[in-house]
């Protein structure tokens, strides 16, 4: 069944979040199990009646499809025709945040399509992680007959890096401020969520319990992009509160074929929907890629 953001469910989440602060105050141990709750189960990111009549527009020219996937179909759309780039959305959102992308890549003679990822959206689950979501990326590969790019923001992008690593055939990617280390997310999302000490080092060591202590280095986005031999365009915000722009840089350093832009004035989400953004990220598909029309000169890369 697709996880509905009821009230119900949501109170649940807030009894897990009330449950992770009263233990982390006096036992990391105690507080893990419910603070590991709140990691792996996406909150839904809100949206203001503006923000979700605006995807609703973008979304408008495209048809709805389903990707079969463990657990049950996955819910997406498509749109366009020509070289297929997926679009992967962030951490509690949905593929409509990607919006902004489609007629413009439609435009330039590509075939889009974005799914809701695992416990996100339209899409079944209630919990997730980066394996499962590396997962069904391959299965949406798979399920279009290929594609040509990727455009991944936040922890889909780290998602997306996974999937790379692991296979996920692909030409180009574009990364919009995309998370790289977990456990550089682990301090942000105590202070998200306003928790202990002791509930953050209970996180780790269920996370540990449940991965191996190994999980940070072997899910560590530089790590991975070693691995890889695609060229990147590594957007990010210089004030992102969420994902420092540093990580970028690192994953950089590691990525052999990729350049970093940073914007000004984004934060950690309007970077999914700048027609600056947009626009940069289409040329350099068209760069590397092509679509079914002629390809815009190369803008230089600031980094």
């Amino acid at each position: 069944m697709a996880r509905t953001w009821n009230s119900a469910g949501t109170t649940a989440l807030k009894v897990t979040w009330l449950a992770a602060r009263g233990l982390g105050a006096v036992s990391s141990r105690a507080a893990g199990p419910a603070t590991a709750r709140l990691w792996f189960t996406p909150w839904q990111v809100p949206l203001s009646e503006r923000a979700r009549a605006k995807q609703e527009r973008w979304l408008e020219s495209t048809e709805p499809i389903a990707i079969p996937f463990e657990g049950g179909a996955l819910a997406g759309y498509a749109a366009g025709d020509g070289p297929t780039v997926l679009l992967v959305h962030g951490w509690g959102e949905r593929a409509g945040a990607l919006g902004a992308f489609i007629a413009p890549l439609v435009d330039a003679g590509y075939q889009v399509v974005g799914i809701d990822l695992p416990a996100h959206g339209g899409s079944p689950g209630t919990q997730t992680d980066a394996l499962v979501n590396a997962a069904a990326l391959r299965a949406a590969s798979a399920a279009v007959g290929g594609i040509e790019a990727v455009v991944a923001h936040s922890m889909g992008a780290h998602s997306t890096t996974l999937a790379l690593a692991e296979g996920l055939p692909a030409r180009a990617a574009v990364l919009l401020a995309p998370a790289v280390r977990l456990e550089h997310g682990l301090d942000k999302f105590g202070d998200m969520f306003r928790l202990p000490a002791r509930a953050v080092r209970g996180l780790r060591a269920t996370i540990e319990k449940r991965y191996g202590r190994t999980i940070w280095e072997d899910l560590a986005a530089d790590h991975l992009a070693r691995r890889i031999q695609i060229p990147a365009l590594i957007l990010h915000d210089r004030d992102d509160p969420q994902v420092d722009l540093a990580d970028a840089r690192l994953l950089a350093s590691a990525w052999e074929e990729s350049s970093v832009r940073v914007t000004e004035g984004l934060g950690h989400n309007k970077v999914v929907r700048d027609p600056g953004v947009v626009s940069a990220a289409v040329g350099f598909l068209d760069d590397v890629i092509g679509g079914r029309v002629a390809p815009r000169a190369a803008e230089p890369h600031a980094s």
